[in-house]
This record gives C-alpha cells, sequence and structure tokens, in this order.
C-alpha cells in the first residue's frame, strides 16, 4: 500500500492490514559514475521496496529523494571542484528533525513500528544514530532500521547459487547471462558504488536511466591517495573516500550486466525484504519493547 494513493476513509482499514507497520525508505541524490542517474539509491530502492510492500501487504510511506546523508556535500560551494553536479546535502541536525517530526507524524496516524529502510550506505550510521536516539523521549511507537537490499547476496556467484538451486524462478537469465555471471565470480566486482550491482539494480527498475555507453568513462580503481592502518581501528569518516574514489564510482566497469541479470538482482532483493516485512507485520513483541522503552 502506498500512503498517497488512500483516500482518508481507508486508513482505519490499512491499519489493521498492515498490522500497523509502516516503512519508510531513506535514500539521497549523488553522483554514481557516468553510468547511472544521481537519483540511484532512492529509485532502486523505493521501487524494491514498493514491490515488496504490496507482497506483504504493508504501509509504504512517501519520501523525497534529497532525504539522506550525501557526506557533508552540502559544504561544497563549487561541484566542479569534486567533478560532481546533481548532489543535494542536508545537514545532520535537518535530517534527524525531519526524521523525528515524520515519525511522529505517521505514528499520530495510528502506526507503532516503523521501519526505516536505507537505500544508501552513508544513511546507516545516520539510521543507526537516530533509532537510538528515539529512547531519549517516550515514544508510543518503535523505529526499526534496516536495508534495502543485501550486496552480499548480489555478488554474481550468490546470484548464480540463487538461480541453481531455483531455476525456474531465474528463467529470465539468458546463457548470456550465466557466462556474464561466470565470469564476474572469477573477477569479483571491485567495488561497490556504481558498480556491477547497482547497475544491476537500476537496469532491474529503471533500465531506460542505465547508459551503457558511459560505462568505462570514468575510472572506478581506488586510487590509494589516502588511507589510515586498518590494524590500528581509526577513521577519518569518509574522507577517505572523496580521496580514493574521486569519480563517485567503485569498481570495474560492468560490461556483461543486462536487463535480464537486473530483472534477477531486483527479485532477490524483493524476495528478502518480503521475508522481513511479513516477520515485522506478524511480531507482536514489538508492543512490548514500546512499553519497556516508556517504563524506562
Amino acid at each position: 500500500m502506498k500512503w498517497e494513493n488512500l483516500r482518508e476513509e481507508e486508513f482505519r482499514g490499512a491499519l489493521e492490514t498492515s498490522g500497523k507497520l509502516c516503512i519508510m525508505v531513506i535514500g539521497c541524490l549523488e553522483k554514481h559514475g557516468q553510468h547511472l542517474p544521481v537519483g540511484t539509491d532512492s529509485l532502486m530502492g523505493d521501487k524494491i521496496t514498493e514491490l515488496a510492500s504490496e507482497k506483504a501487504g504493508v504501509m509504504m510511506f512517501p519520501t523525497a529523494m534529497w532525504l539522506g546523508d550525501v557526506s557533508c556535500y552540502h559544504a561544497v560551494e563549487h561541484p566542479e571542484k569534486t567533478k560532481s553536479r546533481g548532489f543535494i546535502g542536508i545537514k545532520t541536525e535537518t535530517l534527524l528533525t525531519v526524521l523525528e517530526e515524520l515519525c511522529d507524524e505517521i505514528a499520530r496516524n495510528g502506526f507503532t513500528k516503523i521501519l526505516l529502510i536505507s537505500s544508501h550506505g552513508g544513511n546507516v550510521p545516520l539510521l543507526r544514530y537516530f533509532t537510538r536516539s528515539q529512547l531519549y523521549k517516550k515514544k508510543n511507537y518503535i523505529t526499526i532500521w534496516g536495508k534495502a537490499y543485501n550486496f552480499d547476496e548480489l555478488e554474481p556467484e550468490n546470484m548464480l547459487k540463487a538461480y541453481k538451486a531455483d531455476p525456474d524462478g531465474f528463467s529470465m537469465l539468458t546463457d548470456e547471462d550465466i557466462k556474464s555471471l561466470e565470469k564476474w565470480a572469477e573477477t569479483g566486482t571491485g567495488g561497490g558504488h556504481a558498480d556491477f550491482r547497482e547497475t544491476a539494480l537500476i537496469y532491474g527498475t529503471y533500465p531506460d536511466l542505465v547508459a551503457p555507453d558511459r560505462f568505462d568513462a570514468e575510472d572506478g580503481i581506488r586510487t590509494g591517495r589516502f588511507s589510515l592502518p586498518e590494524e590500528f581501528g581509526i577513521s577519518a569518516t569518509l574522507i577517505d573516500w572523496f580521496a580514493n574514489y574521486p569519480n563517485s564510482n567503485s569498481g570495474y566497469a560492468p560490461f556483461g550486466c543486462s536487463k535480464t541479470i537486473g530483472d534477477a538482482a531486483v527479485k532477490m532483493c524483493v524476495d528478502r525484504l518480503v521475508r522481513i516485512l511479513k516477520y515485522l507485520k506478524a511480531d507482536v513483541s514489538c508492543d512490548e519493547a514500546i512499553k519497556l522503552i516508556n517504563e524506562w
């Protein structure tokens, strides 16, 4: 169910149908190489969640594409210096305020379980902090966060395993697709941003927005310009990302990726999310958690 498509009179029934569970996708607007749109994270996350919410029978709240972390890009006065245009950045404190007010309003309409779906890696620290900060105030609802997709499951070798386990379910894959996946399984995708997997998800959701002629327009290989020794256990947040991936592209040029591989990838993501939504929809322990939080 999509929140914006319902009439006012339908919300009472929607609460019962959804088990009082409402999901909200948090993506972002940022460059994804030269072959994918700046709305990549929001577009694929929204579509995957929409398909899963329809199958699971839960409510999906609409969120704007700019609602998400883009690593302080709002502080960049001159986009040409970063070779990146099209990004929209909001200050962290603003994002946290907007998220809380949105969740409060969703709860005011009767929903007691709100699942925040991250469709952008940079949102994970933000959502972890947000769900934790919700404990500072009494709430009549609980916030949970998760991911729209599991990148590990979308590794070519794991897609091949899924195909072999259920060839009928993945009948969209062609012989050429299988050969391509086998080739990529040997080499790995080499990244995680605008790489083979993200390209597949856009192919499977909005194929017309993929520009295959631009697959290798910019390099996605790590520059090594800045890094801290892993054994030290220290971090400079995401400054290493800017230094090492100046083209906002992390991975090898995704040649061999296709619309049918994308369809298979989206199916895997939707099936995974449906299992999560059905569990949360039927789970009654969330009500007990709300009581405990308010007692404490």
